[in-house]
């Protein structure tokens, strides 16, 4: 047996292969010792299960709605309109479901909130919903406000400032989301590096997303208030830079974690896409914010000698374009590095099609938008085809994975992880660092 074989039968926790405890009395995780029913017939027990996880789909569907715009060949056709403004809506409706289920999961099953925030993986997505709301503001500042001219931005700018509430509104969200989850994971949760996953970027991912919106609107409200432009750069590069900062330090540990325990369960392996997403993501967002300090410099007014001179933009917009392409260099072998853990873990326990199936998705869809970012910057023919070839095949996958996620939803089959029911299921308590403090 090969050492890679030892290594995966020491971390399983199946009964044939490891553990045949559930380890009540201890806070190691057994996730593989409980296998859910194939599915779930009634309603009820289909809401129960219904994890943050879920909104991995409203992601992956939210960043589809930007795809159209991506697409270099004939970018103002009609079909091209038509097919981000189905993409918009659709994802509008979904998120509206969603957000019912999860106010009717824990209405339904009082205490089951808390429970879920103390969960040590299950309260971490719950960044997916910020997450979903950038791409959604970014459709309507460059889809409905630019493309379809809702709001008339020919002659009002009331829409506009709309959205740009909006995004300072989720950045708020995010922002508090980042510094509650960091204070339950180190003040309540009881972690272990062998059961580490990359969802603890989540929350501080998010932050990185959660700058992009406001970084395509810096152009657009530089046009009509220069003042509003210049706070909205700072405010999103200032959210890039402290959720990038903590995701580097957590894909750090991760590596660490990986070499010494090998990949996680299939259950948790599509968070592999992780540290590509927070990768391309602020490679992206910095080329976004760059671009567009470099339309409001240089001031026409204060005595700075350096924002009054003309080749300041320029060169904060070389800075962020040289380390936006390291970024998607790196992007690019991150994601060669989910696909083989994906095949691998696949491989090894099986595919599980779950709503964790969609993590690919959104940072796939944001690759395909950096590329496009680059092509248009560097005017570079090579990353414009290959954007639009990346957008047409985010597109294309996302519409089939819906497909699939529609009839497995209605069928019940796809509410089969729902981390802490399963988990009290198979007896697993969960012990905190300060006891009472859980009860906080």
């Amino acid at each position: 047996m090969s050492t890679l074989d030892n290594k995966y039968e020491k971390q399983s926790g199946h009964p044939d292969l490891g553990s045949t405890s559930s380890r009540v009395d201890a806070p190691v995780l057994t996730y593989g010792s409980y296998r859910p029913p194939a599915k779930f017939d009634t309603w009820r027990e289909r809401i129960r299960n219904f994890t943050p996880a879920w909104f991995y789909v409203t992601m992956g569907l939210a960043i589809s709605t930007l795809q159209p715009i991506g697409i270099p060949w004939h970018h103002n056709l009609l079909v091209l309109r038509v097919l981000m403004l189905i993409f918009w809506w659709s994802t509008f409706l979904v998120i509206l479901a969603f957000i019912g289920l999860t106010i009717t999961r824990y209405v339904q099953n009082p205490g089951l909130l808390k429970k879920v925030l103390d969960h040590p993986d299950e309260g971490l997505y719950f960044a997916c919903f910020t997450m979903t709301c950038i791409p959604m503001e970014n459709g309507m500042s460059e889809g409905l406000y630019l493309w379809w001219d809702i709001g008339g931005h020919k002659h009002s700018v009331k829409f506009l400032y709309f959205t740009f509430g909006c995004w300072v509104t989720t950045t708020l969200i995010g922002y508090a989301f980042a510094f509650f989850m960091f204070r339950k994971m180190v003040t309540v949760h009881q972690h272990s590096m062998k059961e580490m996953t990359a969802a603890w970027m989540a929350p501080y991912g998010a932050l990185i997303v959660d700058g992009s919106a406001g970084s395509l609107m810096i152009p657009l409200l530089a046009a009509h208030n220069k003042s509003i432009a210049m706070f909205t750069a700072l405010w999103a590069l200032m959210t890039l830079v402290i959720g990038f900062s903590v995701c580097v330090l957590i894909m750090a540990m991760l590596l660490q974690r990986m070499f010494v325990y090998g990949l996680p369960e299939s259950k948790h392996i599509w968070t592999s896409w992780s540290p590509m997403s927070a990768c391309t993501q602020a490679g992206f967002t910095l080329i976004a914010i760059c671009g567009g300090i470099n339309d409001i410099l240089p001031n026409d007014y204060g005595k700075s000698a350096y924002l009054t001179n003309k080749a300041s933009g320029e060169v904060i917009l070389g800075i962020g374009l040289a380390i936006g392409m390291t970024l998607w260099m790196i992007a690019f072998f991150l994601m060669l590095f989910a696909i083989f853990a994906v095949y691998t873990s696949c491989k090894r326990d099986g595919f599980i099609f779950g709503p964790n199936t969609w993590a690919w998705c959104f940072p796939f869809g944001v690759w395909a938008f950096h590329t496009y970012g680059l092509g248009l910057y560097l005017d570079s023919q090579f990353f414009r085809i290959l954007g639009g070839i990346l957008s047409c095949l985010t597109m294309l996958l996302t519409f089939a994975f819906s497909l699939v996620t529609v009839y497995a939803f209605f069928n019940g089959t796809m509410f089969k992880f729902s981390y802490t029911i399963d988990d009290e299921a198979a007896g697993i308590v969960y012990e905190t660092h300060y006891g009472e403090e859980s009860k906080a």
